[in-house]
């Protein structure tokens, strides 16, 4: 766990325009190697889009980089963030797509609705995560899609874990062949898996059995 759970609220009420700022320019992302923070928001809305699906939550939701695609589709989003300077940045977007965004100031551990939602996404945020199995069973309860990043092991992340523990956070691997792994905890399925090159990658989960070969 790390250190308390002050510790870990403080890093990233501190650090909130500063993880907002990664969304303000892809092309400067890019060029400081954060590129797949886009191309996992790309990936997500294509997700969306193809499942047809009209209200999705987005727990850690951050400063909101995901409400502007899916409020201009006219999907419905409701975003969750324990941080209130993630909060604030959130209602600022939000406040451009009136009676479309809604935010609010939640830990994921406070899900316990079911069926609210057609999709739940969560974009980095597994990466933080102590039980991951816990908050991808809440997801799937909460709606019968899920959609997800993690980040993959690699010395990215060995650099990610040294930084950020020494500042009371977790930072945990997650290697491609424990996603199936992970469903199973969770009673859901792994519906597609995206790679993000060496960062990472985006799954589906879905509720239901595995389909036999």
């Amino acid at each position: 766990m790390p250190r308390s759970r002050s510790d870990f609220d403080n890093y990233f009420q501190r650090r909130a325009r500063r993880f907002a700022m990664f969304y303000r320019s892809e092309t400067v992302s890019r060029l400081l190697g954060r590129g797949p923070i886009f191309d996992r928001l790309q990936l997500t809305v294509e997700n969306i889009v193809r499942l047809r699906a009209k209200r999705v939550l987005d727990v850690g939701c951050g400063s909101g980089p995901l409400f502007a695609p899916l409020a201009k589709r006219g999907i419905r989003v409701t975003g969750w963030d324990p941080a209130q300077a993630m909060v604030t940045l959130a209602l600022e977007k939000a406040a451009k797509y009136p009676g479309l965004v809604e935010v609010l100031q939640r830990r994921w551990e406070d899900l316990v609705e079911e069926d609210a939602h057609d999709v739940a996404v969560a974009l980095g945020v597994f990466d933080y995560v102590d039980e991951p199995v816990e908050l991808l069973s809440r997801m799937g309860r909460a709606a019968p899609y899920v959609i997800a990043s993690f980040p993959g092991p690699g010395l990215r992340l060995k650099l990610r874990k040294i930084r950020y523990g020494a500042r009371g956070v977790h930072v945990h691997p997650y290697p491609a062949d424990g996603f199936d792994r992970l469903a199973r905890g969770a009673d859901l399925r792994v519906g597609s898996i995206r790679a993000l090159g060496r960062a990472g990658h985006v799954v589906e989960f879905l509720r239901g059995l595995p389909q036999s070969a």
